[in-house]
Order: structure tokens, then sequence, then C-alpha cells
């Protein structure tokens, strides 16, 4: 992959693509091989995690949840400057959430909840951006506004960006690049070539069928039509 390229890694639930995130952002040990860096340098990231770790005991505000990937908003932790609470109210802005930066964390939506995460990530200023399933739970136009803010940042700020998914239609109108992942197999490489009828269908030992029309992509079952004669 190259600085800004966008790529997504589908497969079905258990097949190892929250492993493999994990892997490359270094939080699992790597069990083979290496991984290597450009230029020999790890990137800023910023990670938005499958499912949020912040302890409903402790009455964050959405702000307070931005400020801790800045290493501040904890017991043990240094107050935030001037410079980082700029910083997370900005993230809060690009994701629509600014009027809404002191509202308690739990009071939020879910669809909200996963913008405050995702601006928690924008704040660190990442040049690598890694999303766990962020659109789990979210409907339909939640989902869409949530990976627009994603589009925007890359495009603005020429990020990479890694999204885990298990909707291979999402990763198909969205990512540059896919790896799509089934019990030990995979295949990999720009989405074009790879989230087609026949990699999909090979991969998965099932009848899968994309359709590209008008600029949107859709991945489905591949049912034949049964024609039914006159008596």
């Amino acid at each position: 992959m190259t600085q800004g390229s966008y790529l997504g890694i589908v497969g079905p639930n258990g097949c190892g693509k929250t492993t493999l995130l994990k892997a490359i952002l270094g939080i699992l040990p790597l069990l083979g091989g290496n991984l290597d860096w450009a230029d020999g340098r790890r990137p800023r990231i910023g990670y938005v995690p499958q499912r949020d770790a912040i302890d409903p005991i402790y009455p964050y505000r959405a702000l307070e949840v931005v400020l801790l990937g800045l290493g501040t908003e904890h017991v043990f932790r240094p107050s935030p400057t001037r410079e980082m609470r700029e910083r997370a109210e900005r993230a809060l802005e690009r994701v629509g959430l600014a009027n809404h930066r002191y509202k308690g964390y739990s009071e939020l939506s879910g669809g909200q909840r996963q913008r405050v995460l995702v601006a928690r990530a924008i704040a660190v200023e990442p040049q690598l951006f890694a999303l766990d399933e962020p659109t789990s739970g979210l409907d339909p136009g939640s989902t869409e506004r949530l990976l627009d803010v994603v589009d925007e940042m890359r495009e603005l700020h020429h990020l990479t960006v890694i999204l885990v998914s298990h909707d291979l239609s999402l990763v198909a109108r969205r990512a540059t690049h896919a790896l799509a992942m089934f019990e030990g197999k995979y295949v990999v490489g720009p989405v074009e070539t790879t989230i087609t009828t026949e990699q999909l269908s090979h991969l998965y030992q099932y009848p899968l069928r994309v359709v590209r029309s008008n600029g949107d992509v859709s991945v489905g079952p591949h049912r034949e039509r049964k024609s039914v004669s006159g008596s």
C-alpha cells in the first residue's frame, strides 16, 4: 500500500480480520513474517476500535473522550494544554458534534458515540487511520455520514485508511484496495479486481454476484431465476 490508499479488510465473523488489524497496529504480536513501514518509520496512527472500552462509571463528556486520545483526562496524566483542547474541539467539529462537546458520552446515541471515537482518532493527526467495524449497529444514514467523514479526512490530509468490515458492498464502494478473507484463504489487490463475482464466488465457495451501476456497487447471493412455463 502507498500513502493515501484505502484498504478494506472483509470477511465473515471470526475469520481473523480484527486480529490481523491489531497485529498491523502492534496491539498484538506477529506470529510470523515481518511488518515493514515506508522509510522504516512507524506512522502516527489514529485507531477506532470495534467497541469502545470507556468505563461507564466515569462520567466522561464527549470532549474528554477525545482528549483521552491525546493522553490527557486521566488521573495519572497531565491536564490538557490549550493546544490539545483546540485540537479536540476541531476534531469534534469535523464530525459534526461541536455542539455536543460537553454532553455526557453515555447520553449520546450510538451513531454519535461512534463519531466521538472517530474524532478521538482524528485529534492525534494520524498518518494512518484504522477503523474496526466502525459502522456496526448503525443505521444506513449514520453509516454513510460516518464514512463520508473518513473520506473527507483522507482527501484533505492524504491519509492511508484501513477499514475492517464484514460488508462487501460497503468496501467495494469506498476502498481503493481490498483484502478478502475466508477460512485461511484470501485474495488481495485493487478493489476492482478483488471484489468481483469470480473472485468472491471462488473464495467463499458460494455463488455471489457483484453489480456495478451508476457509481454504486452491491454484492449479494447470486440466484438464477427459474422460468415459469404456462400450462
